[in-house]
């Protein structure tokens, strides 16, 4: 199993950040006098008389009233609880490996499910004896996360707001394999994996470290979706959302991603340019395909029937970064079947031309006379 060093609890926890618990061994009583129980009431807010579960900043797990098999539901109990609060980090201390005399061999193994709950972190120490329910093939551990067959906007939403902590933490362990696209700046595309962006309302943000964002960053809205600074995870940079990489390629083996614009050749005599778009239930059952007037048309079957598809462009033109329109809007209003032949060549003319905030027709039209080229691609 890969370490993520971001799993383990500090040696001395000093200060908390706003979503973190200090998880300490106590006894019934709740008579915090030595150790981690006495710095968590001094410093975190436990209360005197609170032996067991949550007080102030912390949680209490009692380990002096028995022996391990004693101790176990009370374990048990706090990997529960944790669960219950995935928007808390609860950093695990050495429990019962203190005052109360236990080695963390057998103490680590009480904890051994923490291992599939990413807002506990461990201490490094119990990490070899929590592997041992696996290595011994006794305990199965948690798989990643597998993406949705199909990605549409509201999908990709669901799925940050289910992985919200992860993605605050940094922790991508379990996540799904998703990419997709963004615009970075004019003329720019990026990409991140899931994981490395997120949604407030409607806005798309992404995890920028390069400090040239640094004014770019909005801690409020970071602290407004995680409840926590999120300290380490770098810049919360809004930008436009550009499309997911789907499972296609074209004729000449690009990756597509929703929001392409795709020119479709079913034979020498007959041409269409399309945009790509994602039309799914809420468990991700659907299709990637050309969104039409009162039908789509999927890519699967323009596989099948084997007409030659290549990508001519992206339908993130007249961008405007205070209008965040969704990629199957844009794919649709590309796709207008309304559109004079002359409507229709401009929007494929302005497709080459992307990411591009310019709304002035001419202005794309400039850049073909020029010549200019776009590394859309």
């Amino acid at each position: 199993m890969k370490i993520n060093r971001k799993r383990f609890t500090a040696d001395k926890v000093e200060r908390l950040s706003k979503c973190e618990i200090f998880v300490f061994g106590s006894n019934l009583e709740g008579m915090h006098a030595g150790g981690a129980a006495r710095v968590a009431y001094e410093k975190f807010g436990a209360e005197w008389g609170v032996g067991d579960g949550p007080t102030g900043k912390c949680y209490a797990i009692p380990t002096m009233h028995g022996g391990i098999e004693e101790i176990r539901p009370y374990a048990k109990k706090f990997i529960e609880y944790a669960k219950a609060h995935p928007m808390n980090r609860f950093l695990l201390t050495r429990v019962g490996c203190g005052i109360a005399g236990f080695k963390d061999s057998d103490m680590a193994q009480l904890f051994e499910d923490a291992l599939d709950v990413p807002n506990i972190t461990y201490p490094r120490q119990w990490f070899p004896f929590m592997l041992i329910g696996i290595t011994l093939g006794l305990k199965t551990p948690r798989e990643k996360t597998v993406a949705p067959l199909v990605i549409s906007d509201m999908i990709l939403k669901n799925l940050c707001e289910q992985h919200l902590y992860e993605i605050g933490a940094g922790i991508s362990k379990f996540l799904p394999n998703i990419k997709v696209r963004y615009v970075a700046e004019n003329k720019k595309f990026a990409y991140a994996n899931f994981g490395n962006f997120f949604f407030f309302g409607d806005d798309f943000y992404v995890w920028e470290l390069d400090d040239k964002y640094l004014d770019d960053h909005n801690q409020d809205v970071v602290e407004a979706v995680f409840n926590d600074e999120c300290k380490g995870r770098g810049y919360a940079r809004r930008v436009i959302f550009a499309g997911v990489l789907t499972e296609f390629k074209d004729c000449n083996g690009e990756n597509i991603y929703t929001g392409d614009v795709i020119k479709i050749e079913k034979d020498q005599f007959r041409t269409e340019h399309l945009a790509v778009g994602a039309l799914c239930s809420v468990e991700g059952i659907g299709s990637y395909c050309f969104i039409l007037d009162n039908h789509s048309w999927r890519l699967g079957d323009c596989n099948r029937q084997q007409y030659k598809m290549t990508r001519v462009g992206t339908v993130f033109y007249q961008l405007d970064a205070n209008d965040f329109i969704g990629v199957n809007q844009r794919t649709m209003q590309f796709n207008g079947w309304r559109d004079t032949e002359e409507e229709k060549q401009l929007k494929i003319l302005m497709a080459k031309f992307t990411p591009n905030f310019d709304q002035e027709l001419w202005k794309y039209q400039g850049l073909e006379i020029l010549g200019a080229e776009y590394d859309w691609r």
